[in-house]
């Protein structure tokens, strides 16, 4: 007994004294990026966000992001030559964005190694998009005296946009050693331009005073 009251003064000691350093990093800077999906799921990306947070309560935190995404599609059209050749002539688009968010963070778990809880953000969000409000195609070369599609775009929203909109977002983060941790993440937003993205990704931080 004399021998193991001494070993375990030394553990409590040891876990109280962790639990403690845990608890004083109370601020915490992440990299987030992945796998996004614009609209319904005809243009497909990716996402990155710069996050920065401080806990003001145990399982509360207040963060706020920059982000960026970017996706692409198209709209395939073929057609074969006289010659027998096959031409691409595929209406190709692009949408990408820029967005700065806010929000509130809960950790339904907040252990020394484990991190799960949903966080509701406001985001303001601005977007270049080359997609089309309506696409023609005629191909009829006795009509049209081309050998080729005739493609006529139709535009009716602005090409460039801002928005407001919200996110929810479910997060995991897993400490490594004292400050550092990995995390995935797993959200959708929507916003006043009709925009809604989805977002599944990875993300690497450092836990600081």
């Amino acid at each position: 007994m004399k021998v193991l009251s001494p070993l375990i003064i030394l553990f409590l000691s040891h876990t109280l004294n962790a639990q403690t350093n845990q608890s004083q990093l109370n601020k915490y800077a992440s990299i987030t990026g992945g796998f996004s999906k614009h609209g319904s799921g005809d243009m497909r990306g990716i996402s990155e966000n710069i996050t920065f947070g401080k806990y003001f309560h145990k399982k509360l935190s207040w963060t706020t992001a920059l982000g960026a995404t970017i996706h692409d599609g198209s709209y395939r059209i073929t057609s074969i030559q006289a010659d027998g050749n096959v031409m691409d002539h595929s209406y190709r688009y692009t949408a990408g964005g820029l967005q700065i968010s806010g929000g509130i963070a809960y950790s339904f778990m907040r252990g020394k190694r484990n991190e799960f809880g949903i966080r509701a953000s406001a985001i303001l969000r601005y977007q270049s998009s080359s997609y089309f409000d309506k696409l023609i195609i005629i191909f009829d070369p006795k009509t049209t005296s081309l050998p080729y599609p005739a493609t006529y775009i139709f535009n009716s929203t602005p090409q460039k946009t801002y928005a407001v909109g919200g996110s929810p977002e479910l997060f995991y983060n897993h400490s490594l050693g004292k400050s550092f941790f990995l995390g995935t993440t797993a959200n959708f937003q929507a916003d006043t331009n009709g925009d809604v993205i989805t977002n599944l990704s990875l993300s690497v931080g450092k836990r600081f005073n």
